[in-house]
């Protein structure tokens, strides 16, 4: 690897610990330490200092870092600490793409989702010279749904900050229809959204078992000094592969047949219900996909969404679950 690239790493790296906010003023063992994991070899402590040195001074680079070393904390630290050298290479293209990701967020600002996200937008724009007010017009030919309200939106900046960290966290959990409080410690592994709500999967401290916990549900996360582990077997991508919705499941798929009406049919082959959905046929009578897919609660109320435009073909125990569900429906208008 040519030494320009390797040094320029070596700087991303350094910046990088020193706006660790869990770890903070690191020393010059932990820099060598962060650049010979990130870079598989070894570095002398001369060779950081270098590096340093020209973060602070050389006019090539353009850096100008303000990096101080604190005899106090024994490390080091920017004296912006809203500094950083990491730079955004932007074209044209670019700049007319994150004009329009900029009227998507303001479609939304009001979503508690931005509220902890807003400030480093800002910050975007500010560092390429673009204004975030975007043509009054575009409102009359652009409209996106609107994303409710939902509790829980404020922990996900801060989640989101504790999983890139490997951090322990604790916090209180009520589950719904329970007037219990419950404390758990948790590894955290994914921030999962569905239906506008945002779920936290980890590994519970004291059983090591995976769970999931819904944001609406968590009051009062604090980091805690533990080891961090990550379950060798856990893939964020197959945990839910076969999953509707949030609900996972233990051991195999089911194959779930389903038939449409044509007209909802046209619907469902354009936006297919998930990932594995296979078109089994498709004419003027009927539209029938097959799923691989565990099932569940959030499987069910889709199905039933549809009314009378589909029929569950298989398996018969789904069948006999949608029977039942819309039997205690129809109760109710009786």
């Amino acid at each position: 690897m040519p030494i320009n690239k390797e040094a320029y790493l070596r700087y991303k790296i350094i910046d990088e610990c020193i706006r660790n906010k869990y770890h903070p003023y690191p020393a010059m063992e932990d820099l060598i330490d962060a650049c010979e994991g990130k870079l598989g070899k070894t570095f002398s402590e001369s060779t950081i200092q270098k590096d340093i040195k020209a973060m602070r001074e050389d006019e090539l680079l353009g850096y100008k870092a303000p990096v101080k070393y604190s005899r106090s904390h024994m490390g080091y630290y920017y004296t912006d600490p809203n500094f950083t050298i990491a730079s955004i290479p932007i074209n044209e293209q670019d700049i007319n793409s994150m004009e329009f990701a900029a009227f998507m967020l303001q479609s939304i600002k009001g979503n508690p989702l931005l509220t902890n996200f807003s400030h480093a937008v800002d910050k975007i724009f500010a560092a390429i010279n673009l204004s975030s007010s975007l043509d009054e017009e575009q409102d009359d030919i652009i409209q996106f749904e609107e994303v409710p309200f939902f509790q829980g939106s404020e922990f996900l900046s801060e989640l989101l900050d504790l999983i890139q960290n490997r951090k322990v966290i604790e916090f209180s959990y009520q589950r719904f229809g329970s007037e219990n409080v419950k404390r758990y410690m948790v590894h955290p592994y994914l921030l999962k959204e569905y239906k506008n709500r945002w779920y936290l999967i980890g590994m519970e401290n004291e059983r090591k078992q995976i769970r999931t916990f819904g944001l609406d549900r968590i009051s009062s996360i604090e980091a805690r000094d533990l080891t961090y582990e990550y379950k060798s077997d856990f893939n964020t991508d197959e945990y839910f592969k076969h999953s509707f919705g949030i609900t996972v499941f233990k051991g195999k798929p089911k194959a779930v047949i389903l038939k449409f009406d044509p007209q909802q049919g046209n619907y469902i082959k354009t936006q297919p219900l998930h990932r594995s959905q296979i078109i089994l046929k498709d004419n003027d009578d009927e539209f029938v996909v097959e799923y691989k897919v565990g099932i569940s609660i959030e499987l069910i109320q889709t199905i039933m969404s549809y009314g009378p435009k589909v029929e569950v073909l298989k398996p018969e125990e789904l069948r006999d679950e949608i029977n039942k569900a819309l039997g205690n429906a129809l109760k109710r208008y009786k």
